[in-house]
């Protein structure tokens, strides 16, 4: 498994407890958004904006939180 840089953005953090809540890694949710996983990460850092990728991987979250509910 790769090493995660540490999130330094609202994104990353969002993106890190979605994550966390769905036992999904990083590459999974880029592959799920149809999206680079090292260029995410690099927004998850700050080291990129992002500006075209965030809507992607966001909308991408709300349709797998849509059919996949976290169970508690």
């Amino acid at each position: 498994m790769a090493v995660r840089k540490k999130p330094k953005n609202e994104f990353g953090l969002e993106l890190l407890a979605f994550c966390a809540a769905h036992g999904l890694t990083y590459r999974d949710v880029a592959q799920g958004a149809d999206v680079k996983s090292t260029t995410m990460i690099d927004c998850t850092t700050g080291r990129c904006a992002g500006h075209e990728l965030i809507p992607k991987v966001r909308k991408f979250m709300a349709e797998y939180e849509a059919t996949h509910p976290v169970k508690r």
